[in-house]
């Protein structure tokens, strides 16, 4: 049986709704039978995801450390009746949680031996998931294969990618020395190849680590933890930009992952966990993207504000250079300095934003459109 096929007999055996999560949030499946839904099932049936809150809440009462059966009792401010949770447990790992009604009930023998052999059931079932979900993240990420069967295929395991934007995120190991990035051993290949397709939906190479996950903060969050408890030596992470669930925008994002985690990993400057915006300067560098690097779009084409901007950079960030090299006073220098930091949410005493501005206006310069009208490429 499938996942829902063992929920839909379960619920009817037990005479009430049933469903279930992930232990990062996700609704993995529910009963069609939902005569007793609370509203904060309502929402996450809705939603496809258990609100953070919610989980909070749910986690007081130690269900990932659980082996048995854990009674939570109703939370009205939460929206939540009495419920059961029934762990979902796998090799000592926990893969989910089954949740059914108390209703005021307590279950007898007939019902906890239901449950229990139901929790062995679906374990097997989201692990076979897990393997399936690697093997289409790789096929999706193929560049030699066309991707949408892998894409249709894992919207249907998990409907939520369709709704929301997802992020790639890549995890790569810091080499003692950040002279370079080093590969996987076997050992933590094996390692790592086991125990992290159980928790996240991901994939591991001799190089790296993928994981495709949902947007927001807890999807980095999520790798980085998963990556702090297997694997036995620190990794630098990159996140791509946030993208619709489609083919090309994806790769694209993968691309962007890998991108940020090498040059985490190589480059003490840089945040252990980067998102490929606060790559600065590598973004520049490294030809990941398509089109031209955003950084100065907020500025508007402005001339006057980009003209003393990149005056000031070719100057050494020197205020009183810049100022003769304009003919204007240091005070109005200052002042485009503010304006500019300003709008672009840039702290301009950070030497790689620095470099960043920098490349990204001699890219415009050599591009047709410096700041005073003249090509330097004809």
């Amino acid at each position: 049986m499938d996942l829902q096929d063992l929920l839909e007999d379960l619920a009817q055996r037990l005479g009430c709704g049933l469903f279930v999560d992930s232990t990062d949030g996700r609704l993995l499946g529910y009963s069609k039978q939902d005569a007793h839904a609370d509203p904060a099932r309502v929402t996450s049936v809705m939603s496809r995801r258990v609100p953070p809150e919610i989980r909070e809440w749910q986690n007081r009462y130690g269900i990932s450390k659980a082996t048995e059966v854990v009674r939570l009792p109703p939370n009205d401010e939460l929206g939540i009746r009495a419920r059961f949770c029934v762990p979902i447990r796998r090799d000592g790992r926990c893969l989910g949680y089954l949740w059914i009604p108390a209703d005021g009930k307590a279950l007898d023998e007939t019902a906890l031996g239901a449950l229990q052999g139901a929790a062995a059931e679906l374990a097997r079932a989201l692990a076979g998931r897990g393997d399936e979900r690697e093997d289409l993240i790789r096929w999706l990420l193929d560049p030699d294969r066309t991707g949408e069967g892998a894409r249709d295929r894992l919207a249907a395991l998990e409907p939520s990618l369709l709704s929301s934007e997802v992020l790639i995120c890549a995890g790569v190991p810091i080499g003692r020395h950040r002279e370079r990035v080093p590969a996987l051993s076997a050992t933590e290949l094996e390692r790592l190849g086991t125990a992290l397709p159980r928790v996240l939906p991901c994939f591991v190479t001799p190089t790296h680590v993928i994981a495709l996950l949902l947007s927001g903060p807890s999807g980095p969050t999520a790798l980085d933890e998963a990556l702090r408890k297997v694997a036995r030596r620190p990794f630098a992470i990159g996140i791509g930009d946030p993208v619709p669930f489609e083919v090309r925008a994806v790769r694209d994002a993968y691309g962007q992952a890998r991108a940020a985690a090498g040059v985490a990993a190589l480059d003490p400057a840089l945040p252990r966990v980067l998102p490929w915006s606060g790559a600065g300067p590598y973004r520049m560098l490294l030809p990941v993207a398509p089109g031209a690097d955003p950084v100065l779009v907020p500025l508007k084409e402005d001339a006057e504000l980009l003209r003393t901007l990149e005056t000031y950079l070719d100057a050494g960030c020197d205020v009183q250079r810049t100022a003769a090299s304009l003919h204007l006073h240091r005070t109005t220098v200052y002042y485009r300095l503010d304006r500019i930091a300003t709008t672009l949410g840039a702290d301009l005493r950070d030497g790689l934003v620095r470099s960043h501005l920098h490349l990204a206006l001699k890219a415009r310069r050599l591009s047709g459109r410096p700041s005073n009208g003249h090509s330097v490429v004809t």
